[in-house]
């Protein structure tokens, strides 16, 4: 009876330390998932507020988010011509990401802490005649149609030194 015990009470033993070993794995997951996402949503932040910049910029007005952004976010943002700037990368133009990582054009840091780099990749005129073109109702509306073509790269962080980086091509159009 007493090695029945001793049997039952080492496989209790095993299967305990079996599960809290599965637990620990898990929360080690759960915990790096939850840091990922965070630097993508900061990073995915980052872009969207490039984008606003961007708008802000084409129009030559200064950038305000409106205090939209909560608690100890600060955005910094380099020079009023950043839309402008080409991809200055020299080693490999045509991959779109600059040499030097330090030459971001926004800074977001506090509760947002992303850098956004954007670039120009191109300007044209839009297709169609001028007076068609974004004439708008009765033929009142913006006379000119160029689109510039943006690439924005950015790069959101955590505490923990994890990071994420989104890079899309944004195409910027006047209303």
């Amino acid at each position: 009876m007493l090695v029945v015990a001793l049997i039952i009470m080492g496989l209790l033993a095993v299967i305990g330390t079996s599960i809290m070993m599965t637990t620990s794995i898990e929360l080690k997951i759960a915990r790096n998932e939850k840091v990922a996402k965070t630097a993508f949503y900061r990073a995915e932040n980052g872009r969207v507020i490039a984008a606003m910049a961007s708008e802000a910029a084409a129009w030559g007005i200064d950038y305000n988010d409106g205090d939209v952004f909560e608690g100890n976010a600060d955005i910094t943002i380099a020079d009023g011509d950043f839309i402008m700037e080409a991809i200055d990368d020299q080693a490999n133009p045509t991959d779109g990401v600059d040499a030097d990582p330090h030459d971001w054009d926004l800074q977001m840091t506090g509760s947002l802490s992303a850098n956004v780099d954007v670039d120009r990749i191109s300007t044209s005129l839009l297709p169609g005649a001028s007076a068609e073109f974004a004439s708008g109702y009765e033929g009142a509306g913006v006379s000119a149609g160029v689109m510039t073509r943006l690439l924005m790269d950015s790069i959101g962080s955590e505490p923990s030194g994890a990071s994420a980086r989104v890079q899309v091509e944004y195409m910027l159009i006047p209303r």
